[in-house]
């Protein structure tokens, strides 16, 4: 099948380079030149693992191809999936301005053409979008234009998309039309997944309720750690006996700092506005965003607790992606957290590594946050240290790393990450989340 997609971040990426690998033809669009610049000379502007190889791949066998310029992609495409950014504000009110603007970019196809051509959405979207532009496109569009509008919600994560693509957990296809969806159906039959089609509502009403659903685990877990270091319990512990429970699940439940990213929050955000307006208020949703909003000044006054006078000490972060195997600061907590320090103790020392992220940091840091090109770097001289991101690579730094690297070596593990009753037993001050805090009177010091 002759295919199209609209978007090249990474889910339009991924999308248009996974049914090229199944053998269909995909032409990917986007608006932005340089991006299409670049992947046409096989560079890939955002760190995903496996998604360079799916590319190049496909490009060099001539099943993927990159332009700019969705105007005529129905005069070929029997099928379009639409995958622009859908942002929300502060508000949860999400922006559609990208998607109507390739809705009406779209043109007429030849009076010869009879083929009924199938517009996916694959962008997350409020309930009753697919709807609305099936509306607005059978409304311009000449009548032998048979077009019609789906909703194929994609659940790719950030980090695992390649792996999510060709192992779903599930297709979810939501059209009014049975022959539509019988197509689509046959065209996913490839990929392992289970396959549900419902209407375009439920469709779209599915994917949000997902992911806030994930959110309101996360806040859970992480108001459920709150209270173990108030009342002397180990969350760790509480967490993996609720995981034992087939009812819960081990997945999820793990306290930190919170969700962030290009999905959760905004999804999450979005919900709740939906509810407000349908007269179905989202109360556990709400709730769940506001504690999300509060974790990192719980962080800040963890450091407070341990490390006297932060505005005049100097402070690491380990760690500024959203989640490890991506390089999206969207949303990210390490945002947050660097705004608080910032607010609360004006002077304070911030250094800062990522190992993939640090491209992208540079550009959003504010002036003070010195990023640095190793953990060494960043922890060289140190009076704590918070890790914000769990990569791998900082689970390999060594108690003694840390004692001859920092001035004072005290680490708040935002993700409990590290082995903590190691490295306190090692000298390492490790303070995780939702556990009592090991705190010497007197710090130790780097005698150097």
């Amino acid at each position: 099948m002759k295919m199209a997609v609209i978007g090249a971040g990474i889910v339009g990426l991924t999308t248009g380079a996974g049914f090229a690998d199944l053998g269909h033809t995909v032409h990917c669009v986007d608006n932005d030149t340089r991006k299409i610049a670049q992947l046409a000379r096989g560079i890939i502007p955002n760190y995903e693992p496996g998604l360079e190889a799916l590319v190049l791949r496909n490009t060099a066998a001539g099943r993927l191809s990159f332009g700019h310029d969705p105007s005529i992609v129905l005069n070929e495409a029997e099928l379009v999936f639409l995958a622009v950014e859908t942002p929300t504000g502060e508000d949860g009110e999400m922006s559609l301005a990208a998607l109507w603007a390739i809705i009406d970019q779209l043109e007429a196809w030849s009076p010869t053409d009879d083929r009924r051509k199938m517009i996916a959405i694959r962008s997350t979207v409020p309930v009753g979008t697919t709807e609305r532009a099936e509306n607005r496109l059978r409304g311009r569009l000449p009548a032998h234009c048979q077009v019609e509008v789906v909703s194929i919600p994609q659940f790719l994560r950030e980090g695992s998309s390649v792996r999510d693509f060709f192992e779903p957990s599930r297709i979810v296809i939501g059209s009014s039309s049975t022959h539509v969806a019988e197509r689509l159906t046959e065209l996913h039959q490839r990929l392992p997944g289970p396959i549900m089609s419902t209407d375009p509502r439920s469709a779209e009403l599915a994917k949000l309720a997902a992911n806030a659903f994930l959110a309101v685990k996360i806040s859970f877990a992480n108001d459920m750690a709150a209270l173990a270091e108030q009342t002397g319990a180990d969350y760790p512990a509480v967490a993996h006996s609720m995981g034992l429970d087939p009812r819960i699940g081990p997945h999820f439940i793990s306290a930190g700092l919170g969700f962030g990213g290009s999905n959760l929050p905004k999804d999450a955000r979005t919900l709740v506005k939906m509810g407000d307006e349908a007269g179905a208020p989202q109360t556990l949703v709400e709730a769940a965003v506001r504690t999300n909003a509060m974790l990192p000044l719980r962080m800040v006054r963890k450091l407070e607790a341990a490390l006297s006078d932060p505005a005049r000490r100097k402070v690491a972060l380990l760690g500024l992606a959203f989640k490890p195997g991506t390089d999206d600061l969207r949303e990210a907590p390490s945002l947050r957290v660097i705004a608080e320090l910032n607010r609360r103790h004006p002077g304070i020392t911030l250094t800062a590594y990522d190992p993939e992220a640090n491209q992208a940091a540079r550009k959003l840091m504010p002036t003070g946050v010195t990023i640095c090109d190793s953990a060494e770097e960043a922890l060289k001289g140190a009076d704590a240290a918070i890790l914000l991101t769990e990569w791998r690579e900082f689970r390999q730094i060594m108690a003694e790393d840390f004692k001859n690297w920092m001035n004072r070596p005290i680490i708040m593990d935002g993700r409990n990450a590290l082995d903590s009753t190691a490295l306190n037993a090692q000298g390492v001050v490790c303070i995780g989340v939702g556990r009592l805090p090991v705190v010497p009177k007197e710090p130790i010091r780097n005698p150097g």
